[in-house]
């Protein structure tokens, strides 16, 4: 066989988007019995290793089609495919699905051969090989498995083949070298590819044709900087992925710097960026301290480069004196996307130089609709005068097509869905309004936990909420994979949670009108009495509120969220006996929390005495942010004690030396 060549396995064609989009980096489809304790075993550990998020499966391959649906699931959301050929693996009807619907999904597919030539899988019907066996086993029982799926089969493998792959050839016989290469292969394949512009970019490709020439090829020589403007879910940044991959091959460097407006607002300091962008441009990996600092080593790397920086959703400005500046080389270009056109002049951005989205014509937001709605580029005739009507009440908001289409998908022989769907998006010509028919379809448990990410867990890692979630509920993974599906909540390939504005704001103002004040996050709805209400079970209180302190105790309060307030104020009477999640972020005074043993997540920023929170035995999650003047007793007199304890994370705690 011959020797892998990593650029066989990027055709331009495949764009695939590992900031969000892809919830696996790796798939694996293998026959369990052949290598599943051996090299696949070895190979996941690797992978893992190596930071690599990869799909097992750990089901054993019984019939239904929900174990199918997942596996489907998986495979289109992943970035690399790795079907590894074992003797046996056409023997598996599962195995040869996987590879048909990896073929379907037009993702990047990676062979590996175990035992077995590839002249065997290419042709399975042309020899004597155990595939030429396994696929005579599948045509003898008709009643399983339909002549036309087979062929497909077939042809899914020699299409496969078509590519170059692994042996265990290229490593003499050694599985554990076989290992090495295949993950270093993996990895510098993952840092080559491009960014998902979007499932179906549709009008994007036209948009950003134009922009290139006008700002990134026909402009002069100097450094030119331009924005993209327009309001929240209009695909700017879509648009910005569409620029980005068609031009970054023509600089020296390029960086995409994706949600500054969000990642500022979460208190993570600027030099995080920095430092993302000066190791994106010239592969700098040190520390950077201040934001000066990082200033400076632009000034001192950057000179000589034409670099290729966009800045995705920046609305400060102080964001774009710490990262745009006249540092950069001549020939370089920045794009800026904002819903603010101040803060693109702030910038340097010339009005000349500023394209204001618009949403997409009419024509481009139907087909957009129909590809979620249909499948196809166009709707079902019988259909096709509802959703020219839906996509005229939506204005050509790409996000609003997108969720009313992939709400009525699958419900084409309901006409009563969709009479209803047009009816409330014409009743509810606004954005947030038009997306509440999404939320209309959940479940009860998938409602109140969109609602909980919408009031208060944005930009939160999934496993902390999950383990509040399930002092409650019954199917959390299941209702947050729903959510997902349904392009309420995006989950990133950190496993951070994620939501459209309108869909943020369309969950609070449920919660506020229609859910009887149960989630307060703001001190204003204290302001407005309604900490009178008993119905409270999320509470996030901020700033000075000592005043209202007394009105925490509520029997039905889970969750606590108090930043910036003094605790002197509050007594173990006022924590509810059922609280479940408690976060103290910078408050002034420990509190006795004797009522609090219930608690499966506690969170603390700022000094904090643990010798008041000996009793928390059912805590699962611990997190500290801080220093701990009490180490030795945590270490030595509580955390032995919580053996429900899943995960203990510490930052800045400068006593841990000691």
């Amino acid at each position: 066989m011959e020797e892998f060549k990593m650029e066989e396995y990027i055709p331009p064609s495949i764009k695939i988007l590992f900031q969000g989009d892809k919830e696996y980096h790796v798939f694996l489809s293998f026959k369990g019995e052949d290598v599943r304790k051996n090299l696949v075993d070895h190979l996941h550990e690797a992978l893992t290793a190596a930071g690599l998020h990869v799909f097992l499966d750990t089901h054993k391959l019984e019939k239904g089609d929900k174990i199918w649906s997942s596996l489907e699931r998986a495979i289109r959301s992943s970035a690399i495919h790795i079907p590894i050929f074992s003797r046996g693996y056409a023997d598996s009807a599962w195995c040869l699905r996987e590879a048909a619907t990896m073929v379907n999904t037009q993702g990047l597919i990676i062979p590996l051969f175990y035992d077995v030539e590839p002249t065997h899988v290419r042709y399975p019907v042309k020899d004597s090989s155990q595939y030429q066996q396994a696929f005579l086993k599948h045509y003898d029982h008709p009643d399983r498995y339909q002549r036309g799926e087979i062929e497909r089969w077939k042809v899914a493998l020699h299409q496969i083949c078509s590519h170059s792959g692994w042996s265990m050839d290229i490593t003499g016989g050694f599985e554990a070298q076989l290992v090495k290469r295949v993950v270093n292969d993996v990895i510098k394949t993952l840092d080559r590819v491009s960014l998902e512009v979007a499932k179906h970019p549709v009008g994007m490709e036209r948009i950003a044709e134009d922009l290139i020439q006008k700002f990134i090829l026909n402009s002069e020589g100097g450094l030119v900087k331009s924005g993209i403007l327009g309001i929240g879910g209009i695909s700017k940044t879509t648009l910005a992925k569409a620029m980005f991959n068609q031009v970054y091959a023509h600089f020296d460097a390029a960086s995409f710097v994706f949600n500054v407006r969000t990642t500022v607002a979460d208190s993570v300091c600027l030099t995080k960026l920095q430092k993302q962008i000066l190791k994106d441009l010239t592969n700098y990996d040190g520390k950077v301290h201040s934001v000066e600092k990082g200033i400076s080593l632009f000034r001192d790397r950057l000179g000589g480069k034409r670099v290729l920086l966009i800045l995705d959703d920046m609305d400060g400005r102080e964001q774009s004196e710490a990262l745009v500046g006249d540092w950069l080389a001549p020939g370089s270009r920045v794009v800026i996307t904002s819903r603010d056109k101040h803060i693109l002049h702030v910038a340097g951005v010339s009005p000349e130089c500023i394209h204001e989205m618009s949403g997409l014509q009419t024509n481009e937001g139907l087909q957009l609709f129909s590809r979620h709605s249909f499948l196809r580029a166009s709707p079902s005739p019988t259909y096709e005068a509802f959703s020219k009507r839906i996509v005229e009440a939506c204005k050509g908001h790409p996000l609003s097509l997108e969720v009313i289409g992939s709400l009525l998908y699958d419900k084409k022989n309901d006409p009563d869905c969709w009479t209803e769907a047009f009816h409330n998006v014409a009743l509810h010509p606004k954005i947030y309004e038009i997306l509440k028919i999404s939320y209309s379809g959940l479940s009860e448990e998938e409602k109140e936990i969109f609602l909980d990410i919408a009031c208060f867990f944005i930009g939160e890692h999934k496993r902390y909420p999950i383990v509040f979630w399930k002092s409650m509920y019954r199917s959390v993974k299941t209702a947050i994979s729903n959510l997902s599906l349904k392009l309420l909540v995006r989950i990133d390939d950190k496993g951070v949670f994620h939501m459209h504005d309108h869909l943020r704001d369309m969950g609070r103002s449920i919660a506020e009108k229609e859910r009887e004040g149960t989630r307060l996050w703001e001190a204003v709805h204290l302001s407005r009495g309604e900490s009178n209400n008993n119905n409270i079970s999320r509470l996030r209180l901020s700033g000075d509120n000592s005043q209202r302190l007394e009105t925490l105790y509520r029997p039905g309060l889970r969750f606590l969220h108090l930043k910036n307030l003094p605790l002197d104020g509050i007594t173990p009477a006022m924590l509810p006996p059922n609280l479940m999640w408690l976060r103290l972020q910078n408050c002034e005074k420990p509190f006795q929390s004797s009522l609090v043993r219930n608690v499966w997540f506690f969170a603390i920023q700022g000094a904090f005495h643990f010798s008041l929170v000996d009793n928390i035995w059912d805590l699962r999650i611990m997190q500290v942010d801080g220093d701990i003047p009490s180490f030795q007793y945590l270490l030595f007199n509580i955390l032995g004690n919580l053996l429900q304890l899943q995960h203990l994370e510490l930052r800045n705690c400068r006593n841990l030396n000691k």
